[in-house]
Parts: C-alpha cells; structure tokens; sequence
C-alpha cells in the first residue's frame, strides 16, 4: 500500500491552530497515512513576510517531527530562546503546546504527526520525549530521521503499511533521543546500567505481548534470567513491577487519546499486553488507587497534560502486585 493520495488545506489551519501575522499568505497542508499525518509549511515569498511568526498547537497526545527543507527557519526552544533551524537537523514537538517557527521568506518545512501512545512507552519513555521536545536533533540517526520525513513528505518513499511506518519512526526517533539527558543516575557500575537501558528498550518495544517472560527479555539481550533479576533488585524493584508499570502507563495514554474513544476498556487492555481483564483491574486499582474506568472519565474530561503525553505512574510495589502474576 502506498501513501494516501491528496494534500488539503481546508480543515488544516482549525485542526492545527494555526496563527500568523498574514494568515491568509500561511501555506499548511496535511496528509494521513493511518494515524500518521504528514504536513507541509510553505512560507510566502514575499521578504516583508520574512521572520514573521507562525505558530500552531498540534493536538494534544500527539509526536510531531519537523524538517527544513529550503531556506532558513528560527524557532522557540524550551528555554524561550530563538533557535536556528538547519537542514539535516529534525525538531520535536508535543501536542497541546505552541510550536513557533520564523520562517525566512520562501522558505519550506515539512513533517509529521503520530500519536503518542503508538510511540510511548514502546520505543521511547514520556520522559525523554519531553526532554527532546522543541530542540533540533542533528547527526547520526538523527539525520535518517530526517530523511525518512522528507521523503515521506516528497512522496519519494512508500511503506508496505502505517503499522511497518510507525515501527521505522519509532525505532529511528528512539535512537535519535538516546542521548538526551532525561534518564536517572545510574546507581551500579557502566555495564549493568547498560544492561538495564538495553532490557527497558526492549521491554518498551515488546510489553503487549502477553506472553512475555523475563527469561524471553533475558535471552534477547544476552544476559540470564538471574542475572535480569540481580540488576531489578538493585534497583529496588523487580521485572514484573517494570512490565506491569508499562502496560498501565500505555493503557492511560490510550484512556488520554480522542482517537481511542471507540475502544472499550478491555479491548485497551488487550492491546497492553493484558489476556486477563480481571488482573487488569486489580493492578490497576492497587497502582493508581482508583478504577480504570473512573481514570478515564477523569482523563477524558480534562485531556492530557500540556507536554502531550502522560505522566509515567509511580513505581508499583511487589506488595502490590502480589495478587496476580504480570
């Protein structure tokens, strides 16, 4: 299957908030592919438009990954200074906060909007989205990010489907933000705490699996089961508390998703990794203190937070999970 055809611009500027000086001159244009949308910014040639700023607020629970593509662009990074924006360099943003860009005149920008949830926590933690949002990643991986973007954009690339694309993001968009300092001191020596970020990257990728064990994770980053056990317990918690945190933190990004409204709690649950809606419940309720269906009234009502993607729930207990297995 290739991209889904046709650009508009009809709904794109209420759906993006968009705002400009000149608003009739913004150029936004959008394309789905799945729950992918692709995007496309051309700012007019006109150099009294020039630098004018153009912001607009993606919606809430959404990754947004933008790339220049002609010309010079600045824009406002988390610290509320004015950066530049360069080619081969790929910059993130969270829904339901304003991304402000400056365009010079004739200048173009590409990129894309996925959903949070589809890429949080399986390739990459809330924590280290927020940490790289609104700032430009440049080099290495990061430079295939912004390849894939702007092919994807310039219909030089097709994908076998939006499932095999979002894995090619996330993966990508993973590695891009693994040096983002978003992740606690390290509590034991160099190798175990490389160790442990290898088993979270795959737990992060793996967790709806309902079949999965700590001896699969053990065997897939090459380490025994024991030892997977000696590296949790040094860190005061155990592998079934980290899957059981995962599944719930994935659960209450879907509970946060406009597009997930049609899904039933079970069917949520399902897609985390949990064959047993029952066992859902109890770890639910034992981790966040309250039904799931009481959180997602709450969380339906009042949205996400303003960083776009949920808060990583406080580490279970194993008093607290002792009545069923992860």
């Amino acid at each position: 299957m290739g991209l889904a055809a046709g650009w508009s611009a009809d709904d794109a500027r209420v759906a993006w908030g968009w705002k400009c000086a000149a608003p009739h001159q913004a150029a936004l244009e959008t394309r789905s592919l799945g729950d992918i949308t692709l995007l496309r910014v051309a700012a007019p040639a006109d150099p009294h438009t020039e630098g004018l700023p153009r912001i607009f607020t993606p919606p809430r629970g959404a990754v947004v990954l933008v790339a220049l593509t002609r010309g010079g662009c600045e824009f406002t990074a988390a610290d509320a200074g004015r950066r530049r924006l360069r080619r081969k360099e790929v910059l993130l943003a969270l829904g339901g906060a304003p991304l402000e860009l400056a365009p010079d005149a004739g200048a173009r920008l590409v990129g894309l909007a996925a959903p949070a949830h589809l890429l949080a926590p399986r390739f990459v933690s809330a924590e280290r989205l927020r940490a790289g949002a609104l700032m430009s990643h440049a080099g290495g991986v990061a430079g295939l990010l912004y390849d894939l973007v702007t092919r994807l954009t310039g219909g030089e690339a097709r994908t076998s489907g939006a499932g095999a694309l979002v894995d090619a993001i996330g993966g990508l968009l993973s590695a891009t933000l693994e040096t983002c300092g978003c992740e606690p001191r390290p509590r034991r020596g160099a190798v175990a705490s490389t160790r442990l970020q290898q088993i979270g990257r795959h737990l992060r990728r793996h967790f709806a699996d309902p079949e999965l064990s700590a001896a699969d994770v053990a065997a897939a980053v090459g380490v025994s089961r024991r030892y997977l056990h000696r590296l949790y317990a040094g860190n005061g918690r155990s592998f079934r508390e980290e899957l059981i945190a995962l599944r719930i933190e994935a659960c209450l990004a879907a509970f946060q998703d406009e597009a997930q409204a049609d899904k039933t709690i079970a069917e949520i649950a399902y897609c985390a990794g949990y064959a047993d809606i029952s066992q859902f419940n109890r770890h639910f309720r034992r981790l966040r203190g309250e039904t799931p269906s009481a959180l997602r009234r709450a969380a339906q009502g009042h949205g996400a937070d303003a960083a776009g993607a949920p808060q990583r729930p406080e580490p279970v207990s194993s008093a607290a999970v002792a009545g069923g297995a992860a």
